[in-house]
């Protein structure tokens, strides 16, 4: 059967409150990897780094002419925070000419139901799309039975059915390595690191239970690639790509320390020379400053990590598991060894007011830092937080959400909030005049 497997341009949707980046599907280029090895004709298209209008895109899948379309919602680095407009992806798919239409991503895991009401998609996926897609294009091909495929909803007749769910992929290893050679490699960036860039996903999943993390892609089990196995895609990647950056997508890289150890050692011992960053909890950076050595060593030159709020109160009540004082010890630890400390962080989550929002303006400016944006937290569906949201306004669907975002038990407005957080944060940098200052104007302009 011909597949055509499609990222689709997310710029072309109204703008959502998440940025749209330009990395690799790791999604669909698995899936893509798995399709061909089985002996499928595959066709492989990323509309949204060659940002392609729809008429590009439909004159592609015109011209291939396949049977199965398989469509991402939500690529790898958007599952925990995908773009909730997709009214522009709806059309494409109702527009392309192809007998079985399947989406996959965050958006048809949480509320299949909705997803297939919407258009002619003919079957979503549940979560990690890999296994799953591989059975169901093998069951049409071969007009075996679906309902024994789990992990997927699908219409047949006037009905939506909800097959059970499928079990997690525990041997990542088992994973062939991404097909990259249909991507244009040379088109993916990052403010952050040298062109030619990529990603790379080692592990799947997070113990933590964040009240805003969206984990219905990965639930449960944290399960990890081994690292002679990461090796090897960071030798692919180098040595057929020239690729002199990477970023390691893993929502948590530091949760196994000892397989992060031999990883990093493997990158010394073989001498691959290039640079990397990832995303890590302050508390795990904080605890183990002989690992962060050894990791700048290995060529980390950048951690992410979930900043949120520098109110103790607030992180308790997001379920952060992480105190302010884990987020300052961390920023010095990474600081002492010339690594960049960035940061994820929300505004108005749940309990916000005045004095939380000075502490986080106080924070921020004691410790130095620069925050590229401040987010209202979104109550995605399958969150603690959005199931706060259904208590008190029922069911909220993908394309609504947004409107709710830093409202759910707030008493400022996400623009309030915003502006008050400057104002403290400008307060405590130049004081009580501070537009008096000509340091506020020059700190403006920036």
């Amino acid at each position: 059967m011909k597949i055509f497997l499609l990222n689709p341009n997310f710029n072309l949707e109204k703008k959502s409150v998440m940025n749209v980046r330009h990395r690799q599907p790791l999604d669909l280029v698995y899936v893509t990897s798995i399709l061909r090895n089985d002996g499928g004709v595959v066709r492989l298209l990323d509309a949204n780094v060659l940002d392609l209008s729809n008429k590009d895109v439909l004159r592609n899948i015109d011209d291939y002419r396949p049977e199965i379309l398989i469509v991402s919602t939500s690529p790898v680095d958007r599952w925990e925070c995908p773009h909730t407009h997709l009214e522009n992806i709806f059309d494409l798919i109702d527009k392309a000419p192809a007998k079985y239409k399947i989406i996959v991503g965050s958006h048809g895991t949480t509320q299949p139901e909705w997803v297939l009401k919407q258009r002619s998609v003919d079957f979503v996926v549940r979560g990690e799309p890999e296994m799953i897609i591989r059975e169901l294009v093998t069951a049409l091909g071969e007009s075996k039975d679906l309902y024994q495929i789990k992990g997927i909803s699908w219409r047949t007749g006037g009905s939506i059915i909800h097959n059970l769910p499928a079990e997690r992929i525990i041997d990542l290893d088992s994973l062939p390595m991404p097909a990259y050679d249909l991507l244009p490699m040379e088109k993916y960036s990052s403010s952050d690191f040298e062109k030619p860039f990529s990603i790379m996903l080692t592990s799947r999943g997070c113990p933590y239970n964040c009240t805003f993390c969206l984990k219905a892609m990965m639930p449960g089990k944290f399960v990890a690639r081994s690292p002679e196995n990461v090796l090897n895609e960071i030798k692919l990647l180098i040595n057929k790509f020239k690729v002199k950056s990477i970023y390691f997508q893993d929502w948590e890289f530091l949760i196994d320390l000892k397989r992060v150890e031999n990883i990093c050692q493997l990158i010394i011992d073989n001498n691959f020379k290039f640079k990397w960053g990832c995303n890590a909890r302050a508390s795990d950076i904080a605890n183990n400053p002989a690992l962060i050595r050894l990791m700048q060593e290995a060529g980390c030159i950048k951690i992410n990590m979930g900043l949120e709020s520098g109110s103790d109160e607030i992180l308790s009540n997001i379920k952060k598991q992480l105190t302010k004082n884990d987020l300052s010890d961390a920023i010095k630890v990474l600081r002492e060894n010339d690594i960049e400390p960035g940061f994820y962080m929300l505004l108005n989550c749940p309990g916000e007011n005045s004095e939380t929002l000075k502490e986080t303006a106080n924070f921020i400016v004691d410790e130095k830092i620069r925050v590229k944006s401040v987010n209202p937290v979104v109550p995605y569906p399958g969150t603690a937080l959005y199931d706060e949201l259904k208590q008190k306004d029922g069911e909220v669907a993908w394309d609504k959400v947004e409107i709710y975002a830093g409202q759910v038990r707030t008493i400022f407005s996400p623009n309030r909030a915003k502006w008050l957080l400057r104002h403290y944060k400008w307060q405590r940098k130049f004081g009580k005049y501070y537009w008096l200052k000509i340091g506020f104007w020059k700190d403006m302009a920036h």
